[in-house]
């Protein structure tokens, strides 16, 4: 892969959909994101220093009796606890494939000019002893400590290390114990929680440096 500070990036203009039709200019490079995603005169631009979460996938668009089409959404969140929404509609499938490719080009320098730092540096944390959080999934020494809502309470799923096992699928992680996998598992969606490719990222990372050892 080449240096990130050659690296383009993006810079395209995205219309949102049929009703939406004004071009709005999405701009990634190594240092920010800047997003046309207002009403107002004033794009929304976050700093690389300010990056800290993203979450991403598809809502699927229904029609009276079958799916119609789709909304590709990815929403990033900075520091001052700020959201920047891109997201753009296909319907019956037109463009389709040009708005996989533009979701794919953009999560992919995502993660390369900011989120796999974010990685990178939780994992550093990690192995100085720092205990990780991310979302619902805390990362210690020795287990991966998951809180879940049951009924009324709150309970927590603990994982060690040495019995924990991850897969990744198209909308979700799933993490769970080689021991005890029926009661023993959580998953964590792309779309509706915050780093969940941080926390994939980062577990893989650390599982594969254990086996290492």
């Amino acid at each position: 892969m080449p240096v990130k500070e050659e690296v383009q990036g993006i810079n395209v203009y995205i219309q949102r959909g049929p009703i939406d039709r004004k071009k709005r200019l999405l701009l990634i490079t190594p240092h920010f994101i800047q997003f046309d995603d207002r009403t107002g005169p004033l794009p929304t631009k976050f700093e690389k220093n300010e990056i800290c979460e993203y979450r991403f996938g598809i809502n699927w668009i229904k029609g009276l009796e079958f799916t119609i089409g789709r909304e590709y959404v990815i929403f990033i969140r900075n520091s001052s606890d700020q959201t920047m929404k891109i997201s753009f509609k296909t319907f019956y499938g037109i463009r389709k494939k040009e708005y996989h490719k533009l979701s794919n080009d953009i999560l992919t320098f995502l993660w390369l000019f900011f989120f796999d730092d974010i990685t990178t540096k939780h994992y550093q944390a990690f192995q100085r002893g720092v205990d990780i959080s991310i979302g619902r999934a805390a990362l210690t020494k020795e287990a991966v400590i998951i809180k879940e809502r049951a009924l009324l309470k709150e309970k927590q799923t603990i994982v060690p290390w040495e019995q924990l096992v991850i897969k990744d699928y198209y909308t979700y992680l799933a993490i769970f114990s080689t021991v005890n996998a029926l009661n023993t598992h959580a998953t964590f969606s792309y779309l509706n929680e915050w780093n969940t490719g941080v926390l994939f990222s980062l577990i893989n990372t650390i599982l594969k440096n254990r086996k290492g050892q």
